[in-house]
Formats: C-alpha cells, structure tokens, sequence
C-alpha cells in the first residue's frame, strides 16, 4: 500500500470515528432532553380529557430543569449504550417510580388598558373594595418586591385530596406557626377534592400580600400536599388555621420525597387565559389537554399513589 493510500484510509477512518462518537453524544443528548417531556407529556397532560373539539395546530409546549439532573445509579444497564429495544426507548430516564403536582404562581399587577377581558380578576381589597388585577406567571424561584401580590394555582394529575400550609419566614431561617390555608370554607365550601385537570386556585377572590409585619420577614413558605383520602384531624375554618407544628413536622418527614423541578419555556410573564379564569375561579370548567400547562411541575420521588408533599418558599427581596 502507497503512503498515499494509507494516509487516506487513515483520514477516512478518523472521520468514522469522529461522525460515530458525535452521533452517540447526539443520542444521549436527546433523549436527556426528551426525558422532561415524557414526563409531562405522559404523566400530566394525557392524564385531562381530550379537547371536544381540538384545536387545528396544537401548540407546542416545552419544559426546561431547573433543578440539577439526579445522577444516574452506577449499576443502570443503560448508562453506556442505549436501549436496543423499542419498549425501553419510550421509558423516562428517570426511575418510574414518583408522582407528579403542577403550580402556577401568579404575581398580580394593575390591569392596563390594553388588557383583555379574560386576563383580569377583581378582587377584594380592604374592606368591600374591589381592585382590578392582571394575573402574570412567575417562576418558583421568583424574588418578590415587599408588597407585591401573588394568587396560587395548582393541579394534580392524580384523585386525591389537597392540603396547604402556610408559615411566615424569618432571616434567620426560623418559621412562625403553621396554619392551614386550604381547604376553606371560604373556598369551594371548604371542598379539597383534586383531579386531572381540576385547578384550585387561592386565596378565594384575594391575593397574598407579601408586606412584612416585623423586619426580619424574608416571605412566606407553603407546604402543599396530595393525600390518597383525607386527613380525619384536619377540619377547614372559615380563616386560617392553626396547626400543631409536631403534627406537621411528621407529615413533611414521613411525606416529602426529593424532587426535580420543571419549568415551562416562555411562560413566565403570559397572563391568564380565559380557561384558566374559569377553571380556577369558581370551577366551573375543567382544563383540557389544549389549555395551557402549570408554568412549573414538581416530580417527586414517592410511591405511586401515596400521599405527596413540596414546600415552595415565596421569598421577597430584602
């Protein structure tokens, strides 16, 4: 063989090799990034009853981690090369096992002129005054000004029954006592039944008002949690109420799992929907496979079918 001809083979052979080792990177890559998908997709979405009447184009939704990709156990035969068979291809890269929650946190500013009528929500401030509100998505880990107001919207893709707490946070990590702000009566009638597609939105025709009370005030910290049926020692109150912090602290140990957060591309600072107004107002209307998703999802870690739990802090900036 010519120097010539070798040196070709070699130069052909470096291509190969360089082409196979980009399009293994490739693989891996994508289904990393379809791993989320599966996800929602799968697990959130599919889970609503499909539109009566689809829309022509359904729009594409995308969500992004915000929270750091669990390492892989050091055992999973997949690690090193992809499945070869078409049904491990359509598994998640994450373990099957865990439940799924969606929260939109709407922070509220006054409604403009160019606002549509579905984007605004009159609520009550002070006493029999009512302001008109522009609901706008926010992410989870939004800093809030002090004062701004925010409203809550969540969905579960699972029956269950849904609890929240909330407790005031203070600089030096310290909490206040618990209070249980959902169920209410003030609120569906104290009703806290939870379904694919069935949003609950609080505080009832309110907001939360992040207005520090002492001055270390850092904001709010809510515990939200899906039981399979509900808690026998926990009755809702015509306001906040208070909870023993022992009982609670054993929820949060036995309950809460790891989790990974998601959130969806592009929809921080969209407004309502009408859909959404409806939904989450009176309940009239459940959301549908062609509504709008939670602008963040928590995958967390437990046992298909057991009771749930995230904490979500509303922090203010200081």
């Amino acid at each position: 063989m010519s120097r010539k001809t070798k040196n070709t083979w070699m130069t052909l052979l470096f291509i190969a090799t360089a082409n196979f080792c980009l399009t293994g990177v490739s693989t891996v890559r994508a289904q990393d990034e379809n791993a989320p998908r599966r996800l929602w997709d799968g697990a959130f979405l599919k889970k609503r009853a499909e539109a009566k009447t689809s829309a022509p184009v359904r729009k594409t939704t995308a969500y992004r981690r915000a929270t750091p990709k669990k390492p892989a156990a050091p055992n999973q035969a997949s690690q090193s090369s992809p499945p070869n068979n078409a049904a491990a291809q359509n598994l998640p890269a994450e373990q099957a096992e865990g439940e799924m929650i969606g929260l939109t946190i709407w922070r509220l500013r006054p409604s403009r002129p160019a606002d549509t009528r579905d984007a605004r929500l009159l609520l009550e401030e002070g006493s029999s005054k009512e302001v008109e509100w522009t609901p706008e998505r926010v992410e989870a880990d939004t800093i809030f000004a002090p004062g701004e107001r925010v409203r809550l919207s969540i969905e579960t893709p699972r029956d269950g029954y849904l609890y929240i707490i909330d407790r005031e946070q203070y600089t030096d990590g310290a909490v206040s006592d618990p209070y249980l702000i959902f169920p209410s009566l003030l609120n569906r009638d104290g009703a806290n039944s939870v379904a694919a597609g069935k949003v609950i939105e609080l505080p009832e025709r309110a907001a939360f008002h992040l207005k520090p009370l002492r001055p270390d005030y850092a904001g709010e910290v809510l515990t939200i949690m899906v039981t399979p049926e509900p808690l026998k020692d926990v009755k809702p109150g015509s306001g906040p109420v208070k909870l023993n912090s022992e009982m609670v602290a054993q929820w949060e140990s036995q309950w809460a799992g790891e989790f990974e957060r998601f959130e969806l591309v592009g929809g921080a600072g969209k407004p309502y929907t009408k859909a959404e107004k409806e939904a989450g107002q009176d309940g009239a209307r459940a959301l549908n496979q062609d509504d709008a998703m939670p602008q963040t999802l928590y995958h967390v870690n437990v046992k298909g079918g057991s009771p749930l739990l995230v904490k979500v802090p509303l922090r203010i900036n200081k």
